[in-house]
């Protein structure tokens, strides 16, 4: 398969700080997402996927919501606390969480160690 459809060591790519404290995101895949400053990424009419690693303690800060995508997020390693709406639940490898359009949420590394997670979002 060409790199035209593949990106290759998602988690090697050049971080990016997104505003959220203690955490490096690489998009990897979105809509104008391949340029100078993200030459392996991939552009997509909607998808965006994105690397994130939180260091202990990291954040995204206060509660937001998102009128115009559908988000997801799928732990790899580490602890993460999450909140949507009014739920907050603690979830670890494997596990996955939706963060609806229109949802307060928000999440944190709840663990000792790094916290790494996949982001996946969908733009409407």
């Amino acid at each position: 398969m060409s790199d035209t459809y593949c990106v290759r060591q998602c988690f090697t790519q050049p971080a990016e700080n997104h505003g959220h404290p203690g955490s490096i995101s690489r998009v990897v895949m979105g809509p104008g997402a391949h340029g100078e400053a993200r030459p392996a990424a991939l552009n997509t009419e909607r998808l965006i996927i994105h690397t994130n690693e939180y260091e202990v303690g990291g954040m995204s800060g206060e509660a937001h919501a998102h009128s115009d995508q559908e988000q997801a997020f799928y732990v790899l390693d580490g602890d993460m606390e999450v909140t949507v709406g009014d739920e907050v639940r603690r979830i670890g490898p494997g596990d996955s969480v939706l963060l609806p359009r229109g949802v307060l949420h928000k999440h944190r590394n709840a663990g000792d160690r790094p916290l790494k997670f996949l982001f996946i979002s969908s733009m409407l």
